[in-house]
């Protein structure tokens, strides 16, 4: 019976998770011409160059996802293992790191910005919101790894593929919100992005 449950349930797995990357990837590619399309040419050009700088260090989120599902799983698998005390400490890594993250892109990402990317002074403004806001979200990014790693080690596919489906769906109306929004579109989208974050 074991052996036909643990079947069943990677079937399922399976099948979510290949929904979840159809429709996400369809939905993203919508989105992302809808953004193109609502924010202009420039502002999509500092959005994307102002969160590359906060991009080069979300690269850590993947690796540290990787080792902190497997430390869990590792764990939830040992006859007398203790999940909680994984979890605690690998949340307080993450907060350590989060901090030197913070302080690094404080420090060298505002000088990059200041001094090395050429934005229109006009736009220098948005360009600082979209910083600081980019910033925030990847700290809020990392600090949530720990908790997508627990869902992934305890193969809960389906929570992880509904929160992933909820996540798109909700960039897609923040999207279609900025049709209407009578402030700053950038500021706007990166503002929201953080909250859905």
């Amino acid at each position: 019976m074991s052996d036909n449950f643990n079947k069943n349930r990677l079937a399922k797995n399976t099948i979510l998770l290949y929904v979840r990357m159809l429709f996400t990837m369809w939905l993203n590619l919508y989105t992302t011409r809808l953004t193109l399309a609502n924010l202009g040419v420039e502002d999509m050009g500092i959005y994307g160059v102002v969160g590359s700088i906060v991009s080069m260090f979300a690269v850590f989120s993947g690796g540290m996802g990787n080792a902190v599902q497997r430390f869990l799983t590792y764990e939830i698998g040992r006859d007398n293992g203790d999940p909680n005390k994984v979890f605690c400490s690998c949340l307080n890594v993450i907060f350590l790191l989060s901090g030197i993250i913070f302080i690094l892109l404080e420090v060298g990402g505002l000088w990059f910005l200041h001094t090395k990317i050429n934005i229109p002074a006009e736009s220098m403004d948005a360009a600082q919101w979209v910083f600081q806001i980019s910033v925030l979200t990847c700290i809020v990014n990392l600090i949530s790894i720990p908790y997508n790693s627990t869902i992934v080690a305890h193969e809960k596919m389906s929570a992880f593929a509904y929160i992933s489906i909820f996540e798109v769906i909700m960039k897609l109306l923040i999207v279609y919100s900025l049709y209407v929004s009578p402030f700053d579109k950038l500021k706007s989208y990166v503002v929201l992005l953080l909250v859905l974050s």
